[in-house]
C-alpha cells in the first residue's frame, strides 16, 4: 500500500496556477498524461480490494470534480470559473489557505463532522487525503479543493476508505513533523472518529461493514497496529 500511498500523495503535474491581471487561478488539464496515469495504477492497486470505484477516464475525472465543486456541503469548495468539455479542462478560483499540522491537530473535531456531512448528503471523496483538505484563515472554513473521485453513491466502504485514507496522511504528516507527536496521535485520531460518528446516519451500516473481512484487510494495511484495531473498534462500538 506504500505505493498506493506515495500516489496519493504526488505532485499534480496537471495542475498550474496562473497570475490572469491579480487573480490567481488554477488550471487543471485532466489528460496530462501523470494524472491519467496516476489513477490508471491507484485503480490497479486497489482494485483487489474493491473498496473505492476510482475513475481512470480524464473527461469522467472532470465531471465528477465540477459536480462536486457545485454540489457538496460540509466542506467549502473553489468556485469554477470555466469548464472546458472539449479539451477537458477546468479553471477555478485558487483557495488562499493551508493544512499546516498545527492548524489539523487544533481542529480535527471540525474534520470530522465535515466529513459526515458530506456522507450524510450521499458523497464520498476518494481523494481525501490532507493534501487536498485546505484551511481558509480568511472565511475560517475547511476546503475541499480536489475532486475528481468523488462519488455520488456512497457506501459503507467507500466512506470508511474516506476515513482511513485521512487518518493514513494524517499519520505520515505528523510522522514527518515529529515522531515525539505520535504519543498525541491516538487522542487526536478519536477526537476525529466520536466527532464524525455523533453525525453520521449510516452508523449501523459502517459498523457492520467495520467487521467485514475486507475492511480489516485494508484497515491493517493503511494504519499500523495499534490504530487499525482502535480505528475498527471505535467504529464497531458506535452504533451501541
Amino acid at each position: 500500500m506504500k505505493n498506493l500511498f506515495e500516489s496519493l500523495k504526488g505532485v499534480h503535474f496537471q495542475v498550474k496556477i496562473i497570475d490572469l491581471g491579480g487573480l490567481r487561478l488554477v488550471v487543471k488539464e485532466y489528460g496530462r498524461e501523470p494524472g491519467v496515469l496516476k489513477w490508471a495504477f491507484i485503480k490497479a492497486s486497489t482494485l483487489p480490494f474493491q473498496m473505492y470505484p476510482f475513475e481512470t477516464s480524464p473527461f469522467n475525472r472532470l465531471t465528477r470534480e465540477v459536480k462536486a465543486f457545485k454540489s457538496l456541503r460540509g466542506f467549502m469548495t473553489p468556485r469554477v470559473i470555466l469548464v472546458d468539455y472539449r479539451d477537458i479542462l477546468l479553471v477555478r478560483e485558487f483557495v488562499d489557505g493551508s493544512n499546516d499540522p498545527q492548524i489539523l491537530d487544533q481542529r480535527i473535531e471540525e474534520l470530522g463532522l465535515a466529513l459526515s456531512i458530506v456522507h450524510n448528503q450521499g458523497f464520498s471523496l476518494g481523494d481525501s487525503k490532507v493534501d487536498n483538505i485546505i484551511f481558509s484563515p480568511e472565511t475560517e472554513k475547511w476546503f475541499i479543493i480536489d475532486g475528481e473521485q468523488v462519488v455520488e453513491s456512497a457506501t459503507p466502504q467507500t466512506m470508511i476508505w474516506d476515513l482511513l485514507l485521512f487518518l493514513s496522511s494524517y499519520l505520515l504528516l505528523t510522522i514527518e513533523r515529529s515522531p515525539r507527536r505520535l504519543l498525541d496521535f491516538r487522542r487526536r485520531m478519536l477526537l476525529f472518529l466520536n466527532s464524525y460518528l455523533g453525525n453520521i446516519a449510516a452508523r449501523k451500516e459502517l459498523s457492520n461493514a467495520a467487521g467485514t473481512s475486507q475492511v480489516k484487510l485494508v484497515s491493517s494495511l493503511m494504519l499500523p497496529y495499534p490504530y487499525s484495531r482502535v480505528f475498527l473498534e471505535t467504529i464497531r462500538s458506535s452504533s451501541s
